[in-house]
C-alpha cells in the first residue's frame, strides 16, 4: 500500500465519536456512532468523508471501520449512513448491500440531500463475499441494475445521443444533462427498485453503456404486470442488442417474478422498435391517439403486449 492512502482511526475524547486521518494527519472524515445493541449485536454509525473525490482513501478508511467493529465477537451487522454524495463503489466492492435511502435528511450549502444506508454482516466480511449488484447476462449483452454510481455512464449515454434520443422522448431542458440531476434520477429509480415497483438496467457490450432497459409500474396482485420501455446508442442501432436485452428482460419477469403480462408501446413510425417487440413475442393491441408527449408535440403509439403463458 502507498504511503500516501494510509488512514488512522481516533477516537475523540469521551464520546462515541471518531476521527480518520491521513498518514500526514489530515483529517478525511469523521463517524459517529448512532446505536449501538449488545443483545442483538448491531452497530449504526454516520460517517461523513470529506475527501469524496478520493475513491482509494475511502476504499482504505471503509476497510479499516469494518475491521474496528466486525473483528470482534460484539457485532454482528454493521450499518453505515452517508449522504448521496459520498461515492457509493467502494462500498459495493467490499460487500456492503445498499438497504435503504432516506429523504431530504440533510442540508449542505442549503441544499436537502438524501442519505444512503449501506449494510454488511460479519459472515460476508470475514467469508470476503461480496453481494453483487443485480444482473442478466446474455450472449452479447450484460444488463445490470442501475445505481446512483452509474450517474457517469447515463450522462455520457444521454449527452452523446442528445439529438438521437429526441424524436423518441420528452422534451428535456438543459438541466438533464447535468451530473446532479443525473444521479437524483438513478436515486429515484433505485428507490423504486427497494420499493418492488420498478427495474431499471444499463445495456453492457464489451464494458461499454450502449442502452436502457426498464421495467416501470410494475403491479403484483391480481394484475401482475409492468410496462416495458428501452433506448439504444445511435452507434448500437439495429445489431440485434436490444432484442437479446428484450428477451432476456422478459424472461426474468416471467420466470423470476412471475408477472402475467408486459406491455410496450412505440411510435407508429419506429419500425425498429416494432419489429424487437414483434420478433420477441409481442402481439399488437392496437393504435393510441395522442398517447404521449414527444419532442413538444402529442404523438401517437401502436402498443404491444406479452401474456405469460406458463404461469397458471
Amino acid at each position: 500500500m502507498n504511503d500516501k492512502e494510509m488512514v488512522i482511526i481516533e477516537k475523540v475524547n469521551f464520546k462515541e465519536e471518531y476521527i480518520i486521518k491521513d498518514n500526514i494527519g489530515i483529517s478525511l472524515g469523521r463517524f459517529f456512532i448512532i446505536d449501538k445493541s449488545l443483545s442483538n449485536k448491531t452497530c449504526i454509525i454516520r460517517l461523513n468523508f470529506y475527501k469524496e473525490e478520493m475513491e482509494s482513501l475511502l476504499l482504505r478508511s471503509l476497510k479499516l471501520i469494518l475491521e474496528f467493529f466486525l473483528k470482534s465477537d460484539d457485532v454482528h451487522k454493521l450499518n453505515i449512513i452517508i449522504n448521496e454524495d459520498v461515492n457509493p463503489k467502494p462500498f459495493v466492492d467490499l460487500g456492503f448491500t445498499l438497504e435503504g435511502i432516506l429523504q431530504n435528511k440533510t442540508t449542505t450549502n442549503t441544499k436537502i440531500k438524501d442519505e444512503f444506508i449501506f449494510g454488511i454482516n460479519s459472515y460476508s466480511y470475514i467469508n470476503q463475499i461480496s453481494k453483487n449488484i443485480f444482473m442478466l447476462k446474455g450472449k452479447r449483452v450484460i444488463l445490470k441494475l442501475l445505481t446512483p454510481e452509474d450517474y457517469k455512464d447515463v450522462l455520457d449515454y444521454n449527452i452523446r445521443n442528445k439529438e438521437h434520443l429526441k424524436r423518441f422522448e420528452h422534451l428535456k431542458d438543459q438541466s438533464f444533462y447535468t451530473k446532479e440531476v443525473q444521479k437524483g434520477i438513478l436515486i429515484d429509480s433505485y428507490k423504486q427498485y427497494l420499493n418492488g415497483t420498478s427495474l431499471s438496467l444499463g445495456i453492457y457490450n464489451e464494458g461499454s453503456f450502449i442502452g436502457k432497459i426498464q421495467l416501470s409500474n410494475i403491479v403484483q396482485g391480481i394484475f401482475k404486470s409492468a410496462f416495458l420501455g428501452y433506448s439504444i446508442d445511435k452507434e448500437f442501432e439495429g445489431r440485434g442488442f436490444m432484442k437479446e436485452s428484450v428477451v432476456k428482460v422478459i424472461n426474468y419477469a416471467f420466470r423470476d417474478m412471475e408477472l402475467h403480462r408486459i406491455e410496450a408501446s412505440t411510435l407508429v413510425d419506429n419500425y425498429r422498435s416494432r419489429a424487437v417487440l414483434k420478433s420477441s413475442g409481442f402481439q399488437e393491441i392496437g393504435l393510441n391517439k395522442d398517447y404521449l408527449y414527444i419532442n413538444g408535440q402529442w404523438k401517437d403509439h401502436i402498443s404491444f403486449f406479452k401474456i405469460n403463458k406458463e404461469l397458471y
